[in-house]
């Protein structure tokens, strides 16, 4: 086996996502596990269970509006026009949100796991759940 297969330098991959009522797509990235890692573990709390056990807790709809903020590059969620108009200033997920329709939340969010090689519902379930 040759180590330098593995020596590779991926670029992040984006996509375009055209929704309907936008005149330009969104484009989304891909981003590394190392970085996924970090937003799971800002949104997990740690508690003491019966017996004395430590469990830790993944707030998933936390977890899940940061991947789509982190993941979405276009728009800027961060512009404070953009947030000034739909009255969200400061909180990049609510401006999202205040964006979306809910159908459109939905599609948005199925490409950025496609993207990020979420490929089935299973397996998204389980990486939520570590």
């Amino acid at each position: 086996m040759d180590i330098k297969s593995f020596m590779i330098v991926a670029e992040a991959e984006t996509k375009e996502v055209a929704l309907e009522r936008f005149p330009e797509p969104f484009v989304i990235e891909a981003i590394r596990e190392s970085e996924n890692d970090k937003l799971k573990k800002a949104y997990t709390t740690t508690r003491i269970a019966k017996g004395g056990n430590r469990v830790k807790d993944l707030n998933t709809d936390k977890y899940g509006d940061a991947l789509l903020v982190r993941c979405v590059k276009s728009p800027d969620l961060q512009n404070a026009e953009l947030q000034a108009f739909y009255k969200t200033d400061g909180d990049a997920s609510a401006t999202l949100k205040a964006m979306l329709f809910a159908g459109e939340y939905a599609t948005l969010t199925q490409e950025v796991l496609d993207l990020n090689g979420f490929d089935n519902e299973e397996e998204i379930k389980e990486e939520v759940k570590n």
